[in-house]
């Protein structure tokens, strides 16, 4: 049997550090050979707008009849939500109530296709001025369908006035970038 010396085992020791060095050195490059891994990263956006532009602002009641308009994303980036004031006057007599819904495509007959459309906020009273939230995304160019529906009596016109409005950084939705 071969007898240890005190420079064998030096030798061997320094070798095995070499070898551990050199494994601790190359496994931050091993993610590099491309056969899997996680990117990540931040972009910077240099130019974007947002914003939200209703085909009819004011509408006058006389009576319990249903109206509508149309909301489209003016911007360049898509939306998480939007928001509305939106003001009802108070009328001489009574105190109209109004429930404002919104609907991904064109109401037809009254119907949301086939139902009643989504509830934005609550119920709103004559003389109030109140800011809703709709949570319907838009991507840039796409419109939501709003109806503004009536309750109550009239026997003077009440006017609701709709207002849209982008809360950005809350309501605007992050770019997403994907290699081509």
């Amino acid at each position: 049997m071969k007898c240890l010396t005190r420079s064998t085992v030096s030798r061997t020791a320094a070798t095995a550090a070499v070898l551990l060095l050199g494994v601790a050195c190359l496994t931050p490059f091993a993610g590099a050979a491309g056969i899997a891994g996680r990117a990540s990263g931040t972009e910077a956006v240099s130019t974007a707008s947002w914003g939200v532009t209703a085909s009819v602002t004011s509408m006058n009641f006389n009576f319990n009849v249903t109206q509508t308009t149309n909301v489209v994303n003016t911007g360049t980036v898509a939306l998480s939500a939007q928001s509305y004031v939106v003001s009802v006057s108070r009328p001489f007599f009574f105190a109209p109530t109004f429930t404002i819904f919104g609907c991904s495509v064109p109401w037809v007959g009254g119907t949301c296709s086939g139902g009643r459309g989504t509830q934005i906020g609550r119920t709103l009273y004559s003389g109030s001025t109140t800011t809703i939230t709709s949570a319907a995304a838009l991507a840039p160019g796409a419109t939501d369908y709003l109806k503004v529906v009536p309750a109550g009596v009239f026997l003077f016109t009440t006017t609701v006035t709709l207002t849209p409005e982008v809360t950005a950084p809350a309501q605007v939705r992050a770019p997403i970038r994907t290699n081509q």
